[in-house]
């Protein structure tokens, strides 16, 4: 890993963390001190603000430095999360109160007859409410911390495929992506992941990268259980951006351990299964992207006869259009990375998903002439264990003719 880009962009976010709880306690003090309410309500917060900022930076410095990934740290990270990440929506909501009151302000002062424009009563009237919405962002949060980030949930798609010999037609894909197991404090949470992919009784398996956060020893609360997934075929996996952050010795014993836990790990390399006396090829590539150049397409791809159907394992779609459309012979290309951008809100129709802004294809299945792309939302979480509207996936893709 780059550690001075990470020294660069925790320190940017630490900045900004701040910066929304500086501006969040400076409201909440006057809101208590116009309100005549007991000192503890604003020392208390306070304090928890300075604490959890602390913690939070050493948390995640012991996860880089020490490969720490515990309950302790997973506790703290939950309640980081819990207390921070609600600022990002009480600070606009806090933002037009202000904003609000200086307009009012202004238009006071130009008011010729210098009446007042609105009462105290109205005025705290309007205060109590946007602290009121404020609060709302918490419940949010706390609904994705509880259930959202554990509801595993599979997904059906049913994909057709021009060159799919008939003999395959119904031939059952069950991927998972982005595990992060680091981004869980025990065992349970990926049994269950298990227990679901088995219960699909795939014929096939694929796992699309970020196996860990930046560690191999995060394999080791769920290795057993990597080792029990089941497909009559077989299992095939690529490595991701996250499978890299460490060093190479560590990257080796990634590697090797994946590969005795019963995975075939394709890099930059392919395989072919000849399945009901027809031939499919699974391909898959090392990660390029987010600064990596692993990926080699031209390696991936050399002994791969056009006129064959090919399954690509591909960790980021940023590569579909940059890459691999309409210059491999790819016809379905699996991917992940994105998460579905692990947090995304839904209300009365309206919709609101803010990785769309930084990746054409996020979530789901894209089409463009014969060429086909399936975005896993991925299993496990980075940075604080949230999801918020976007549940964690495993998906069953069934081929058709």
């Amino acid at each position: 890993m780059d550690i001075t880009r990470f020294i660069i962009f925790f320190s940017i976010l630490s900045a900004i963390f701040i910066a929304l709880e500086f501006y969040t306690l400076f409201n909440w003090r006057k809101f208590v001190n116009k309100h005549n309410l007991q000192r503890s309500w604003y020392r208390i917060p306070k304090f928890i603000s300075i604490f959890l900022l602390t913690a939070s930076t050493f948390s995640m410095f012991s996860s880089l430095f020490m490969g720490v990934n515990n309950k302790l740290r997973y506790i703290t990270m939950f309640l980081i999360a819990l207390w921070i990440l609600p600022k990002i929506a009480v600070v606009p909501v806090l933002l037009m109160k202000d904003i609000s009151r200086l307009f009012l302000k202004l238009t006071r002062r130009l008011s010729s007859n210098k009446i007042d424009v609105v009462d105290d009563k109205r005025r705290k009237i309007v205060e109590t409410s946007a602290w009121t919405l404020a609060s709302i962002p918490f419940f949010i949060v706390s609904k994705g911390l509880f259930s959202t980030t554990n509801d595993f949930t599979v997904r059906k798609a049913e994909i057709h495929l021009p060159n799919l010999p008939k003999n395959l037609d119904g031939l059952k894909i069950v991927q998972l992506s982005d595990l992060h197991l680091g981004s869980f404090y025990d065992y349970s949470s990926f049994q269950e992941v298990r227990r679901l992919t088995n219960n699909l009784s795939p014929d096939i398996i694929v796992i699309t990268g970020d196996f860990v956060n930046n560690k191999p020893s995060e394999l080791k609360a769920n290795y057993k259980d990597l080792q029990l997934l089941k497909a009559d075929i077989g299992i095939f996996s690529c490595l991701g951006n996250h499978d890299h952050y460490m060093k190479d010795n560590e990257h080796i014993e990634l590697v090797k351990a994946l590969n005795n836990a019963g995975s075939n790990l394709l890099i930059n390399t392919s395989d072919r299964l000849i399945i009901n006396d027809s031939p499919i090829n699974i391909v898959g590539v090392d990660n390029l992207g987010m600064r990596q150049k692993f990926g080699d397409f031209n390696k991936a791809f050399e002994n791969i006869n056009k006129e064959e159907t090919s399954i690509l394992l591909c960790h980021d779609p940023t590569n579909w259009d940059l890459n691999i459309r309409n210059k491999y012979p790819a016809d379905l290309t699996l991917s992940g990375h994105t998460h579905g951008g692990q947090v995304a809100w839904e209300f009365n129709g309206f919709e609101f998903k803010p990785a769309k802004f930084v990746y054409r294809q996020f979530e789901g299945l894209y089409k463009n002439g014969n060429d086909q792309l399936y975005v896993n939302r991925g299993i496990g979480t980075v940075g604080p264990p949230l999801r918020i509207g976007v549940k964690p996936e495993i998906t069953e893709i069934i081929l058709k003719v």
